[in-house]
């Protein structure tokens, strides 16, 4: 994988959402792909999957296409670059009902909190400066074919807007999964699927502890980010 030296670079949020979301994919979209290591992993997980990565900046988007090539995915992963805040060069560009699965591990912060400035590609990344959590519950909607998936990981401060964002699109979520750092700390993240157009009930599923006492990886954080 290459991602920037300097600037945002891939955490382990995102080999864990790829393997909250089980296969089969199909036609997938991933919104907000940064360097495409969640595309890329979920074109891995299922090869009969097909990848639409989506990305704002440049040269990230650029650093996709490479990683892409490099791994032999290009043929199954397509990077397109586009500000999905624009709705009109959305539409044109992405297709609507055409996709079975989105997913996205979006900006956590919302305007306001810590410094963002416009200009820097990781305060892009991470706060609400391009992408708010109601473009990607708009657009997730809207590629979505009826009966869809969204999968997103967000912090588990924010979980009540992330529900309630996602319902009021016609996106009910009905797996929750909480990440928790260590035992006994409170949850960080939070991992949601949802449907479009279904009703259920949500599921809460038991917690995932990343790292144990010590500091090291727990046997299910290793196998979710490849032993």
């Amino acid at each position: 994988m290459w991602q920037p030296r300097d600037g945002y670079r891939f955490s382990v949020d995102s080999l864990l959402l790829v393997d909250f979301v089980h296969p089969p994919f199909g036609r997938a979209c991933d919104l907000g792909t940064g360097s495409g290591v969640i595309a890329l992993a979920l074109a891995l997980a299922d090869s009969r999957a097909s990848v639409t990565a989506v990305e704002l900046q440049p040269r990230l988007a650029g650093l996709a296409r490479r990683n892409a090539v490099e791994n032999q995915l290009a043929d199954r992963v397509r990077v397109v670059e586009l500000d999905l805040a624009d709705a009109d060069a959305a539409r044109k560009a992405l297709p609507g009902a055409s996709c079975e699965l989105v997913v996205c591990n979006p900006p956590y912060r919302p305007l306001g909190e810590g410094n963002a400035n416009p200009g820097d590609e990781q305060a892009i990344a991470r706060h609400e400066l391009k992408l708010t959590l109601a473009d990607v519950a708009r657009e997730a909607r809207r590629l979505l074919v009826p009966g869809g998936r969204a999968a997103l990981i967000y912090p588990a401060e924010r979980l009540p807007a992330l529900l309630a964002t996602l319902d009021g699109e016609g996106l009910r979520p009905l797996r929750l999964r909480l990440v928790h750092g260590k035992p006994g700390e409170p949850a960080r993240r939070a991992l949601v699927e949802a449907r479009k157009g279904h009703r259920g009930n949500l599921v809460v599923e038991p917690p995932l502890i990343v790292q144990d006492d010590d500091g090291q990886y727990s046997p299910e954080a290793k196998r979710a980010l490849g032993d």
